[in-house]
């Protein structure tokens, strides 16, 4: 099964290609044009086309809202077009599960200048939270770019959409048919 996984979430523009479970192709680019205006040329560059695929992932954030919506729209456009499943997938819990660290684990994702995040046990994982500062009763994991104070682990960069790639392939793997094109949208969290 061959996979094509977008993130959108944050100013960079990060996608992958997953071979029968392995990252083959990881696209990552941080410029300044927008979402919207880079995403087709980007892909066209690289020869990506949805035809090639038998799925597709796509980040639901957390992220900017608008660049979220554009990923995902346009990912659910090509599903709905080729007939193909689709998986979303959460950044949050992808960097608590791919990161080694203690317990509790606590992913932070900065967006504007909110904190997003999750308190993360070796048995359960909290809804997503909001805050000015990221709690201090655990293990903060962050990326370089976001400057979160008091972390713990701080990640030069983390590839959502390789890692969100993998995710959507065991769940296709294991018999999953897709998510509901018509309720696959971003994550709404009040601040």
């Amino acid at each position: 099964m061959r996979i094509l996984s977008l993130d959108t979430s944050f100013s960079f523009l990060n996608f992958s290609v997953i071979d029968e479970g392995k990252v083959i192709f990881l696209c990552y680019m941080d410029n300044s044009k927008k979402t919207l205006e880079n995403l087709p040329k980007v892909l066209a560059d690289y020869k990506i086309r949805p035809q090639d695929y038998d799925a597709f992932a796509v980040s639901v954030g957390v992220g900017y809202l608008t660049s979220v919506r554009i990923g995902i729209t346009f990912i659910k456009g090509w599903a709905y077009l080729f007939n193909k499943p689709v998986v979303g997938y959460e950044n949050l819990e992808l960097m608590a599960k791919h990161t080694h660290t203690n317990f509790p684990k606590i992913p932070c994702l900065k967006v504007s200048h909110t904190i997003f995040y999750r308190i993360v046990e070796e048995d359960k994982i909290s809804e997503i939270k909001t805050a000015k500062e990221c709690p201090s009763q655990g293990y903060v994991i962050s990326l370089k770019d976001h400057a979160i104070e008091g972390s713990n682990v701080v990640l030069e960069f983390f590839p959502f959409s390789a890692y969100g790639g993998i995710y959507a392939y065991e769940k296709l793997s294991s018999g999953y048919k897709g998510d509901d094109l018509f309720l696959l949208e971003p994550l709404y969290v009040k601040s």
